[in-house]
């Protein structure tokens, strides 16, 4: 797991090729459409610009800042704060929304120089703690945010997903724990594999337990079937009675793009084995819910 500096370094790099795609944009992209509902390039930028504003500690325009009662710690940033910080900037032109998002850069590690780092658990500074977030969650999200809505803009003016940098890195890492999710209210034996192709390329399996949860379990060997003790054993008629493993191939953008709701199942370029009924139905369940951005 990264350090919480590690983290801090993360998010400087992310913000800066963030940053560097968003200086990058023409005259005619700023109103194209992004895959976030309702919102264009333009409003893209003014999000960046608020979130990392509000961490540098600068000032917020007039109706850029709302009251928030957190629902649970570490819940999810409520859609009025983001729709605020958008809307306060809505008469902000693109060459001004650049230069804050550029200044919020700069400033951000000034304002984080004193940051006591030491318990990860601790309630982070500003709007994060408002919002009862740790510091771990903090600067986990972060790069996260900053990665993703770069794959945003870039989409948006018809570029590819890149998947090679330490952000995309870290993204991968943070879905991968989370796939066990996918697999709620699945029958309880239930195996599914996603093996990954690409940069990020990995193979992830999870089994669902008695207990009704999904747990990482070391991916079963092609050809095999899951024992209720977690175990494998060939595909023989002896092991009939055991669960059979649903087996998901696809490459590292669709599965990230999948992952942060940027991309319909029934759009997704994705091979099931074995090729079957019961196998494309508990394959649909998993594509439904692998999405973990709120």
């Amino acid at each position: 797991m990264a350090t919480m500096p590690d983290l801090i370094r993360l998010w400087d790099d992310t913000a800066t090729a963030t940053l560097a795609v968003a200086r990058g944009l023409g005259d005619d992209d700023w109103s194209r459409p992004t895959a976030l509902p309702g919102w264009t390039v333009r409003d893209l930028v003014a999000h960046l610009a608020h979130l990392e504003s509000e961490a540098a500690v600068l000032p917020q325009p007039a109706g850029g800042t709302v009251e928030v009662s957190p629902s649970r710690r570490n819940g999810p940033m409520p859609t009025e704060v983001t729709h605020a910080g958008v809307t306060a900037r809505r008469d902000a032109s693109p060459a001004a929304l650049l230069e804050e998002f550029a200044a919020a850069c700069a400033a951000r590690p000034d304002a984080l120089a004193d940051l006591d780092l030491s318990d990860p658990k601790a309630t982070a500074p500003g709007l994060a703690g408002a919002l009862d977030w740790d510091l771990r969650t903090w600067l986990t999200n972060r790069p996260i945010d900053l990665w993703m809505h770069a794959q945003d803009l870039r989409r948006a003016v018809g570029a590819g997903v890149e998947t090679e940098s330490a952000g995309a890195a870290h993204v991968a890492g943070v879905f991968a724990r989370a796939f066990p999710i996918a697999l709620r209210r699945l029958p309880p034996g239930t195996t599914v594999v996603l093996r990954v192709d690409g940069p990020q390329g990995r193979v992830l399996a999870a089994r669902v337990g008695d207990d009704g949860r999904a747990a990482p379990v070391e991916p079963p060997e092609p050809g095999s079937r899951q024992a209720s003790d977690g175990a494998t054993e060939p595909d023989t008629e002896q092991s009939e009675a055991h669960s059979p493993v649903v087996t998901l191939a696809t490459d590292d953008v669709t599965w990230l793009l999948l992952a942060s709701g940027r991309l319909a199942p029934q759009h997704a370029d994705v091979r099931v084995e074995p090729d079957s009924g019961p196998a494309r139905e508990t394959a649909d369940r998993v594509l439904r819910q692998l999405n973990v951005v709120p």
